[in-house]
């Protein structure tokens, strides 16, 4: 038997095996989010590891089809979801792919995929960890958004946008400064807490491949755009958790958990002032930035 412990986002998932993990299960960017195991504390997701070929396990029906590198099924077996991970199939349920068979809170997994030789890592390190936390997260007022946080000397920005909006951009002329930490360049969880919403890096990023497990309360909300010009307009309400909404990881599957996570972005968005940031790609952004903080 063997166990480890991950925390991405305030979510920790406690992994078990009935033997040893195999050689190359946790990636290198994955260490930074090791957590010493601790029976005391129970995890937000309990994963048991199973390292076989999934490709004969039964699926329910199609509920979600995103047209890339996964796809959610109901169970077969029960009241949850079955999500298939492959990058190399198209989310096709092949020998190297990955599938998690979960209950429907997203609290207990089970988690099957076959290793392989030389170079081989877990998808848990990809698509399908990144998966379980940015649906578990939004079950405890969290969700996970296409963005930067920059750590300013403890003042904490959230740069949220697209592909091509400039996230590693931004994230790369931050890091240059002194006092300064950039938690991650291009997928970023963010809480309410009782202190104010906080934002936490995570093991995925982006053009800039800037990973760090630290976190920060945030004190702006900027909506990225690239312009000739520095500009920060403010937004209202609607607006921002609209904006805010098509940049974040929705669960569209599930429109209970959609309006609970419109509910989480409207508290937000009631706690923390939103922007739109049209902006250069350079240096000349920091003391634009830094004047609202």
């Amino acid at each position: 038997m063997s166990s480890l412990r991950v925390t991405i986002g305030g979510i920790t998932l406690r992994i078990s095996a009935s033997g040893e993990l195999p050689a190359g299960f946790i990636a290198e960017r994955m260490t930074r989010f090791l957590e010493p195991e601790d029976t005391s504390t129970i995890p937000s997701i309990d994963l048991t590891y199973i390292n076989e070929d999934p490709s004969g396990l039964p699926l329910g029906p199609l509920l979600y089809d995103p047209g890339s590198i996964w796809r959610l099924h109901r169970s077969a077996t029960s009241d949850g979801y079955a999500a298939v991970i492959s990058y190399s199939d198209g989310g096709a349920l092949t020998s190297r792919a990955c599938l998690l068979e979960v209950d429907p809170c997203w609290t207990r997994c089970r988690m099957t995929e076959l290793s392989h030789a030389a170079h081989w890592s877990s998808l848990l390190n990809l698509g399908a960890g990144e998966l379980l936390v940015r649906t578990r997260i939004i079950h405890e007022q969290g969700i996970v958004f296409h963005a930067t946080a920059i750590d300013d000397g403890g003042r904490g920005i959230l740069m949220v946008g697209h592909s091509g909006a400039g996230k590693s951009t931004q994230s790369l002329t931050w890091q240059k400064q002194p006092d300064t930490v950039v938690l991650s360049d291009d997928r970023i969880a963010v809480r309410l807490e009782s202190a104010g919403a906080r934002a936490y890096g995570s093991p995925w990023g982006g053009t800039a491949d800037i990973v760090s497990a630290a976190s920060v309360n945030l004190n702006a909300i900027l909506i990225l755009e690239q312009a000739p010009d520095n500009a920060l307009i403010p937004m209202d309400a609607l607006n921002a958790i609209s904006m805010l909404a098509v940049r974040s990881f929705m669960p569209y599957w599930s429109p209970e958990l959609v309006e609970t996570a419109l509910d989480t972005l409207q508290t937000l968005v009631a706690t923390v002032p939103v922007y739109l940031f049209r902006c250069r790609p350079d240096d000349s952004v920091i003391p634009v930035v830094r004047s609202i903080l």
